[in-house]
């Protein structure tokens, strides 16, 4: 029997999507931010995922904030229980990367994150379409790395 997974797909789908919410619990801006951070950080350091790769995630752990863990999870395959994602309590969201002795760490602009918080005041139709532009937008306005 082989343990060893393919790739993460480097391609935001419905598909990882809907495996995320699954996974999560729910659909949510943070939640596709870090769903987009793990698919961006993948591409940055051609990295297959899974194993291969440990991530630092600087944020204010608690929801919906801490929801950016989760997509990070569902996008790498960093998971809590193989020790290769932690967490580390700060304001912003940001999240550094490793893989085979490179690095990059993926911030969150800070007007995403604002955004992002005072969306869920105007309603579920803006809800939903905040969600739609963080799926399509270029990772250049949602992100700087360093």
């Amino acid at each position: 029997m082989n343990f060893v997974k393919e790739p993460k797909q480097r391609v935001y789908t419905d598909e990882l999507e809907k495996k995320a919410i699954e996974f999560h619990g729910h659909g949510g801006p943070f939640m596709i931010i870090g769903l987009r951070m793990g698919i961006l950080a993948l591409e940055l350091l051609d990295a297959k995922g899974w194993f291969s790769l440990d991530c630092v995630v600087n944020l204010n752990w608690s929801p919906p904030d801490s929801c950016v863990i989760d997509g990070i999870q569902s996008s790498t395959g960093c998971t809590m229980g193989k020790r290769n994602i932690k967490v580390v309590e700060e304001s912003g969201v940001a999240a550094k990367f490793t893989h085979k002795g490179s690095a990059v760490k993926i911030v969150v602009r800070d007007e995403v994150l604002h955004r992002a918080s005072v969306v869920f005041d105007e309603g579920d139709e803006a809800v939903n379409e905040f969600m739609d532009w963080l799926t399509q937008v270029d990772e250049k306005q949602l992100f700087h790395t360093v």
